[in-house]
């Protein structure tokens, strides 16, 4: 299950407040809101903020793909990767090695994103 990290001081705000853990981002961002009212006087957090917030917030989760979900019978999986962005570095080494694929093309690496299940 994913999970929802956020910090005040991660967009710059001198304030030791985090959220860690949450189970949504709309968990988060609702916490957030009673945060912002009660310890900064923010009764409505403008939409620009709302964007900034939402850029900063780290997910966290178990990454796992299998090559066989896109069709490719190599029996290659990663299971447990701690971000997407580290399962596509891992599977880019396979791909070459493997593979002989240089760089995988954008439709592949958007068929592979879509495949990727997150626990």
């Amino acid at each position: 299950m994913m999970k929802y990290t956020f910090s005040c001081a991660d967009i710059g705000m001198n304030c030791g407040f985090e959220i860690i853990n949450a189970g949504s981002e709309e968990e988060l961002l609702e916490m957030l809101k009673t945060h912002a009212k009660m310890e900064h006087g923010i009764t409505s957090i403008p939409p620009e903020l709302i964007d900034k917030i939402k850029k900063a917030i780290r997910k966290s989760g178990k990454y796992s793909f299998s090559c066989e979900d896109i069709g490719m019978n190599c029996g290659f999986e990663i299971i447990g990767a701690s971000s997407e962005d580290e399962l596509l570095q891992q599977l880019s080494i396979h791909a070459r090695m493997s593979h002989k694929m240089n760089n995988i093309p954008q439709d592949t690496i958007n068929a592979i994103k879509q495949k990727i299940k997150v626990s």
